[in-house]
């Protein structure tokens, strides 16, 4: 199973996936010598293989029933082997219980409890905030031999922690705009690498660069947007209003002016570089398969908030109706475009499901939502948090409950845990498919 992980796992993340070099050059080795690391990483592969395996077939039942009992054995031996490192602290240690957070959050995600996911999500950045203190503490007052051990750690180790940091946000980042909560984890700028200003005029070198470019520009947008697409709007507009959406309040228009602005000013560089990249890409000829899906992906997200910044301002050039379907294609494209969409697949940046989810609940017309729910529940996909076939579920429930005059359309003010959670109560979901996204309410 450990070599499951090296080998699907995270080739499974693909080249473009948000820092995918931490776990193959960092997470991986030390998982080599790290007993805490190494059977954390075990229970990753068999509730991996268990995922991949996850099918109506009675054989491969048993055979998911055998990859979940070697998951919750290895991930209890590696629960104990993480709780004895934090007993004797020190700068391997203090990183290894930091990684073992992150494949804990993995394992919980991929077992389906999302509840005990981010609470070592919030466990580790927790720990990361007590390496700052400890750090921005150390030339001022006397320390303990605890905080002394923190504060070298930092100094010693700086850009792994700001990997791991990153890696912790984006997860956070993913999930605020599930929960649609602003404060998932603590502020963690400390961790955050300078990024130097860069030349507008010139071209993204990689897919990667561009993707954690697009983080950056994407968590400034959820700082001004409260992590929710429904924007600053108060009282809180539900889906079927999105189209129709208030003359006042708008991000340009209130307390968020400064935000918004920050944000518009990282996504029209951010596009400039882009759109010169892939130029590059698709002019190459001798550019693989790969390299133009990823850059077909990547112009997806830049519609997708072009979409979204010109709804806002009111500067579409066409129908939101309009603008809903090019998308919807866009992404339609996208998922057939590429294989291995076909088959369950597990990644930690949600960078598809929310943008179809988005026009799922937002495009007004039934015919769109029908497309983008059967786009879900064909993609086998989990990204972080955000599970294709889950989501797809809860919508499905929606329309199905619509159509039969049981849904207020009250309800959709609220986040999609929220809903499952409604479904589940109201008895409007399967029951033989239990829903993950229940657990996330508090």
């Amino acid at each position: 199973m450990f070599h499951h992980v090296r080998q699907c796992t995270i080739a499974g993340f693909g080249n473009i996936a948000l820092l995918a070099k931490l776990w193959s050059n960092y997470i991986i080795p030390l998982g080599y010598y790290a007993d805490s690391v190494r059977h954390a990483l075990i229970s990753l592969g068999a509730s991996h293989r268990s995922y991949l395996g996850d099918c109506p077939d009675e054989h491969e039942a048993v055979e998911a029933h055998v990859y979940n009992d070697i998951a919750t054995r290895q991930y209890a031996i590696a629960t104990r082997h993480a709780a004895r490192d934090l007993q004797n602290l020190d700068s391997t240690t203090i990183r290894t219980s930091l990684v073992c957070c992150l494949i804990f959050v993995c394992c919980e995600i991929m077992q389906g409890h999302y509840d005990k996911a981010l609470f070592h999500l919030r466990s580790g950045c927790k720990m990361l905030t007590s390496l700052e203190e400890a750090a921005t503490q150390m030339q001022t007052t006397a320390m303990t031999t605890r905080q002394k051990c923190m504060a070298e750690t930092v100094s010693r180790y700086f850009d792994q922690l700001c990997d791991i940091a990153d890696m912790l946000s984006c997860l956070a980042f993913d999930a605020a705009f599930l929960m649609e909560e602003d404060a998932v984890i603590p502020d963690l700028s400390f961790f955050f690498r300078g990024n130097p200003e860069t030349d507008p005029s010139q071209p993204f070198t990689t897919a990667a660069e561009a993707r954690y470019d697009a983080h950056r520009m994407e968590r400034a947008f959820g700082s001004a947007l409260g992590f929710t697409f429904r924007g600053t709007f108060r009282p809180a507009i539900s889906w079927s209003s999105f189209l129709d959406i208030p003359e006042e309040p708008s991000p340009t228009e209130d307390d968020y002016l400064e935000e918004w602005a920050e944000a518009r000013r990282l996504f029209k560089g951010w596009s400039s570089r882009l759109d010169l990249y892939i130029k590059n890409v698709r002019s190459n000829p001798s550019a693989t398969k790969d390299e133009l899906w990823e850059a077909q992906f990547l112009s997806f997200i830049q519609k997708d908030w072009t979409m979204y910044i010109q709804h806002c301002e009111r500067d579409l050039e066409m129908s939101g109706q309009d603008t809903f379907k090019e998308l919807l294609e866009e992404a339609e494209a996208l998922v057939l475009a590429y294989a291995s969409m076909q088959k369950p697949s597990f990644t930690l940046a949600a960078d598809v499901i929310p943008r179809i989810v988005f026009i799922a609940a937002f495009a007004g017309d039934a015919g769109l939502q029908r497309r983008a729910v059967d786009l879900l529940f064909s993609m086998r996909r989990k990204e972080g948090l955000w599970d294709s076939r889950e989501i797809a579920s809860v919508l499905e429930s929606i329309l199905i409950a619509r159509e039969c005059d049981l849904w207020d359309r009250e309800f959709e003010k609220v986040s999609l845990p929220r809903l499952a959670g409604m479904l589940v109560s109201l008895k409007l979901c399967d029951e033989a498919r239990p829903l993950p996204l229940a657990t996330l309410i508090k």
